[in-house]
């Protein structure tokens, strides 16, 4: 007679019970006792709030890195938002982060901060032609307004850039002006310009998600963006300078976007702005998706590259709505609010929820260093961990290990849907 089904069985119930013993259900109140040591409660979300006394964790928390990245959850939680601008606001006041920087694209975003420096153009419209919803929102008109205000009252100005890098035409834009400015010959642009089009209008019609630019095309564009390098010699050396060759850096990688390089190339326009603002402590806003440390994400460059300059907020909730389009993809789904999948025992939120502390920031770099047992479940163990985007998603949990993504995880028990611009 034949072990090998008894064998089997043996072998099926060790691996069942293995997995059980990775899905911490529950925190007993030896551990919930041991995790408030890594706690600090925020007492709000509202940006217009008097009284900072809850914040000044940050000043720890953050030190003095060069870089420190805000994440989200989904791209349209109210709450998430608000306590972003909030943060912003305590760490450009106290902490001297004088930029704000946002996962929307670089040269569009460049207008906006024509607005908040200069008080130019009408800050709805300027969100609204950074091509996405997700900035076209009362939360971020506040963060804009705010920082114009600041700007007003302050002799050190802070900046609004952006990092991505998902279209050209801002770009080619700031180039037709730069040309009409310095008086440069308008073939080559204008040969650019036709070429540029052409593969847009073919990318757009194959709803590809990567620029589709035949070998000729390539070849063409290069000799001709290598002409216009060229040209920046004539422009006196400075800022306007290094805006021009870095406009022509965006066309690019526009050419060279795909969903594998888009995130090396986010990082590349961030270090960009770590470089030539070295004066300068930067506030990166982006999905948690793209500021976690996983490798070839955003995160991870940045961290090769800027090592202990770079803190990370991941943020997360427990229920909630939110904004995003539905399975249809048509924008009229955006005015109907996202019932968000409650977090079930086994996720990180559930497990935070059993705290009662409505909203907080859990030291994930410290709880790691102590090694300590009782937080085997969230330094060492994989676990369940809501990761949405723009687009409604049938599942909303994910595995994932938040203690290696991420410095500090910013917990909020209920989320609302952003606000729409009219």
């Amino acid at each position: 007679m034949s072990h090998r089904p008894t064998l089997l069985l043996l072998f099926l119930c060790l691996i069942s019970g293995f997995a059980f013993s990775q899905t911490k259900n529950q925190l007993t109140d030896e551990e919930k006792k041991y995790l408030l040591n890594f706690v600090y409660p925020i007492s709000s979300v509202d940006p217009e709030k008097q009284g900072n006394d809850d914040l000044e964790i940050l000043n720890g928390l953050v030190g003095n890195s060069k870089v420190v990245a805000l994440g989200e959850v989904t791209h349209g939680s109210s709450e998430i938002y608000q306590l972003k601008d909030r943060m912003y606001r305590y760490l450009a006041q106290n902490k001297g982060y004088d930029i704000f920087s946002l996962e929307a694209a670089m040269p569009e975003a460049y207008n906006i901060n024509q607005y908040v420096i200069n008080g130019e153009g009408d800050p709805k419209a300027l969100l609204k032609g950074m091509y996405f919803w997700i900035w076209q929102t009362e939360e971020m008109l506040s963060i804009v307004n705010w920082m114009k205000e600041f700007n007003s009252q302050n002799q050190n100005k802070i900046q609004f850039l952006g990092f991505d890098m998902q279209f050209y035409q801002g770009a080619f834009a700031n180039l037709k002006k730069d040309f009409s400015k310095y008086q440069f010959p308008e073939s080559d642009v204008n040969e650019l310009s036709a070429l540029l089009i052409e593969i847009h209008t073919k990318t757009r019609e194959k709803k590809s998600g990567h620029t589709l630019v035949s070998k000729k095309q390539k070849e063409k564009i290069d000799v001709l963006l290598n002409n216009t390098k060229r040209l920046a010699e004539k422009i006196p050396a400075g800022i306007d300078r290094k805006w021009f060759l870095q406009n022509i850096r965006i066309i690019e990688q526009y050419l060279a976007k795909s969903y594998s390089t888009r995130d090396k190339l986010m990082a590349e326009n961030v270090m960009w702005i770590a470089e030539n603002y070295p004066n300068s402590k930067i506030v990166v806003s982006a999905h948690n998706g793209h500021i976690n440390n996983r490798k070839n994400e955003m995160g991870s460059f940045l961290k090769d590259g800027l090592k202990n300059d770079y803190t990370t907020f991941g943020f997360a909730f427990y229920e909630g709505t939110y904004t995003a389009l539905s399975n249809t993809l048509k924008k009229e789904s955006l005015r109907t609010p996202q019932i968000a999948q409650t977090a079930v025992p086994g996720t990180v939120e559930y497990l935070l929820n059993s705290l009662d502390i409505p909203i907080l920031i859990l030291d994930l770099k410290r709880l790691k260093s102590e090694a300590n047992p009782l937080a085997k479940w969230i330094v060492n163990d994989i676990t369940k961990f809501r990761n949405t985007g723009a687009v409604v998603l049938k599942r909303e949990f994910w595995d994932a290990n938040v203690s290696n993504d991420f410095d500090y995880l910013v917990f909020i028990k209920k989320s609302t849907n952003s606000k729409l611009l009219d």
